[in-house]
């Protein structure tokens, strides 16, 4: 062969070479990563196309506040008001019964009107007891079966029972008269004795200063309590007046309060002011028995 035609072939091998390796760059590059600059601009391009998502901060008033203990509210003073000496006059018995907050109603067992008086005290709504004749100091008379310091338990047990049949309702008794009775001791804890076989509330009405009659009865279980205050010793209006403040404030202090008056028109044209008295002063009005079922749950708790 001639030398023009081994150049043109050495040429054309050359360019065979070049051209496979352009091929084998070309396929070398398509395998590789793409480079780090492409990347980045994918991945904001990305970022851009997501939707932002906003996240709301919740408000202070949907923060919830520590849990505190709960309190326990502190009960209402009470107020008892017993009307004594209820039953010989019926009009003023009926006065007492129409007189527009709770009342405990004692009714003297002897008097010819008393079961049909404490029928209609209960009917009323309000607490019924038996204004139990007793014994006093001196020569003042208590009525008609009373008990005496002389008598047996067997003759206080009697002498109660019929008074309790001639107050039907009655859920308590306080003492009439009775100042030489409740500072005797024996004699008391014979009352006592026969008391605590019922489930009858006692309140000494305190007609003496040295009575015991509270404590006897408390010992034998029985729910007892003691007079706080008399409404109407004085008759005068300015009195009795002073007497009811004397009377809400130590239920304001001391949590309850007892109160005892009788029905004088004078005494029931004061009460009338009562109930407004007793609101502004906080203090509730009740019977005996819710006083004693106050009593009774502060034993228990």
């Amino acid at each position: 062969m001639s030398a023009p035609s081994t150049s043109f072939i050495q040429l054309a091998s050359a360019a065979a070479a070049a051209m496979l390796l352009l091929a084998g760059l070309a396929i070398q590059a398509g395998n590789r990563p793409a480079p780090a600059a492409g990347l980045i601009t994918q991945t904001l391009d990305s970022a851009v196309a997501a939707p932002v998502q906003q996240v709301e901060a919740p408000l202070a008033t949907e923060v919830t506040p520590p849990q505190t203990p709960a309190v326990q509210a502190t009960p209402r003073p009470m107020l008892a008001v017993i009307m004594d000496d209820v039953g010989p006059d019926r009009a003023l018995a009926q006065a007492v019964l129409d007189i527009g907050f709770p009342l405990t109603v004692s009714v003297l067992p002897f008097a010819d009107a008393a079961p049909e008086i404490a029928r209609a005290a209960g009917d009323a709504g309000h607490d019924v007891f038996v204004h139990l004749p007793m014994e006093p100091v001196g020569l003042d008379d208590p009525g008609p079966n009373a008990l005496l310091r002389s008598h047996s338990r067997a003759d206080i047990a009697a002498r109660l029972s019929w008074a309790l049949a001639r107050v039907p309702g009655a859920v308590g008794l306080n003492n009439h008269m009775g100042s030489a009775m409740t500072a005797d001791r024996a004699a008391m804890e014979r009352v006592a004795s026969v008391i605590g076989e019922s489930s009858l509330i006692f309140v000494d009405s305190l007609t003496h200063p040295g009575s015991v009659a509270a404590s006897a009865v408390a010992q034998s279980g029985t729910i007892s309590f003691r007079r706080d205050v008399f409404l109407d010793h004085d008759r005068s209006v300015q009195a009795i007046d002073r007497a009811i403040d004397e009377a809400l404030r130590r239920a304001v202090e001391t949590g309850s309060a007892i109160a005892i008056a009788h029905p004088h028109a004078v005494t029931l044209a004061a009460l009338a002011t009562l109930p407004e008295r007793a609101k502004a002063m906080g203090v509730e009005l009740v019977g005996m028995r819710d006083l004693a079922a106050r009593q009774a749950s502060g034993r228990s708790s």
